[in-house]
């Protein structure tokens, strides 16, 4: 008894582990992803882009996990940039201090980064704020990132000797040559002396450049880099008449010959899709594929899973008990060998399940006819050992005729009467059974062995 409590105790340890560790993957995804929504409608956030846009008259779409657009189809990828350092995962934060401090808010990979700068042409909007301004809404100047961090992100996407300068609390406004007039709080620009010539300025405020061209690191395309995000973020929309002169900037950044679709892309996956009917496509599948279906949003499906398997089996165990062992049970007599004792054990219980089922259908004549027709099987292998075949019985009473031919024949018709399709009433079947175990005690206490 003892053992098989450790036992339960053991299983229904292991299902709780189960079960919290669903659970656990759960709250992380969800976590997760009620970070990312928070920062896309913070402050510093991009969810009003799409709309402003639209109401604008410019084809825009946003970035959604579940749709990857054709590259064909997109003119230009507007790509904020949370991520000071493309080279290392941040840690995740614990608490809401860890909230605040925080530096990178989004990771992304830099390979990703470089595969969605080759696809479309885009705008990189710098990173400026930690994530006091997302916890505290507050912009002080505490809360803007260090230049140095700037400079290395900068260094990482291929843009170097770039520097980037940072102007004091109050808005900086501009007049754009449209007639808007434009206004950034602790305006980030571009140092203008210290642009290469590999970079062109595009536009640009008294203080410095605000939207810049360079070649990239290297030899491949340029990519466009916006200083200040404030410019275009969810804070910066509200301000002066960003909101009218942000459309226009979009609209003359998308290539003349390119399709005229904006596409805001919040994800640091990459989710646009390449249009290659025509090509055959080498496909490379390594960790990193598998990887992500272990992401969100397939990520709960797993919890979700270890969750239902960790009841599934918790329920089992509360319904069937812990599983017993080889020959467990009261009934278990001397073992003659795990074979024998496994053989035994099956035996009893098909005959039990099979005797419960025949006496819930009310089939006590055929429930009496199994149980003579086991128990002749069981008396045949007394006679002459566990190899006894089915047609041992008529060994049996052979033998019976040759030593006592008037309890053979007794015990045969009895038998027979019991196991044959007459049908008997229930007082006329107790009296063959109780006829039958009278004969089959004699068989035993006279002829026991062969």
């Amino acid at each position: 008894m003892a053992e098989r409590s450790g036992g339960a105790s053991g299983l229904l340890i292991g299902l709780g582990i189960l079960g919290v560790a669903g659970l656990g993957l759960l709250l992380a995804f969800a976590a997760q992803g009620a970070r990312d929504r928070q920062l896309d409608a913070s402050p510093i956030g991009f969810g009003a882009l799409t709309g402003t846009l639209k109401a604008a008259g410019i084809a825009a779409r946003a970035s959604h996990p579940y749709q990857s657009p054709l590259v064909e189809d997109l003119g230009l990828r507007i790509l904020p940039l949370y991520d000071l350092d493309l080279h290392r995962t941040s840690d995740t934060p614990r608490d809401r201090a860890d909230r605040i401090a925080a530096t990178s808010l989004r990771d992304i990979d830099e390979e990703t980064l470089a595969t969605k700068l080759s696809e479309i042409p885009t705008l990189i909007m710098l990173p400026k704020w930690s994530g006091a301004m997302v916890e505290l809404g507050v912009a002080h100047r505490q809360s803007l990132l260090a230049r140095s961090s700037l400079r290395r992100v900068l260094r990482q996407i291929g843009v170097s000797r770039v520097e980037v300068q940072q102007a004091g609390a109050a808005f900086l406004p501009a007049t754009m040559p449209e007639g808007q007039e434009m206004a950034l709080f602790h305006a980030q620009t571009f140092e203008r002396a210290t642009l290469p010539n590999s970079c062109t300025e595009i536009i640009g405020m008294t203080a410095g450049a605000l939207v810049v061209s360079c070649q990239m690191t290297g030899g491949e395309g340029p990519v466009l880099l916006l200083s200040d995000p404030d410019l275009l973020n969810n804070h910066g929309l509200a301000v002066a008449e960003n909101a009218a002169f942000a459309p226009r900037l979009v609209a003359e950044l998308i290539p003349a010959d390119r399709p005229q679709t904006v596409y805001v892309d919040f994800s640091p996956d990459l989710l646009t899709a390449v249009d290659r009917d025509d090509e055959r496509q080498d496909y490379t599948r390594g960790s990193a594929e598998f990887a992500r279906f272990l992401t969100y949003p397939f990520g709960l499906f797993w919890a979700a899973l270890l969750i239902v398997l960790g009841v599934v089996f918790w329920r089992g165990q509360r319904r069937f008990g812990p599983v017993a062992g080889v020959g467990a049970g009261p009934s278990s007599g001397p073992s003659s060998g795990d074979t024998g004792i496994t053989r035994d054990r099956s035996k009893r219980l098909s005959l039990g399940a099979k005797a419960r089922l025949l006496r819930l259908s009310g089939a006590d004549a055929r429930l009496a006819a199994d149980f003579v027709q086991a128990d002749l099987q069981d008396l045949a292998q007394t006679f002459f050992g566990r190899e006894a075949s089915a047609g041992s019985t008529e060994r049996v009473l052979a033998l019976l005729t040759r030593r006592d031919p008037a309890l053979a024949r007794d015990f045969a018709e009895t038998s027979r009467r019991l196991t044959g399709d007459a049908a008997l009433g229930p007082a006329a079947l107790m009296r063959a059974l109780d006829q039958y175990q009278s004969l089959r005690k004699k068989v035993l206490d006279h002829h026991g062995s062969a």
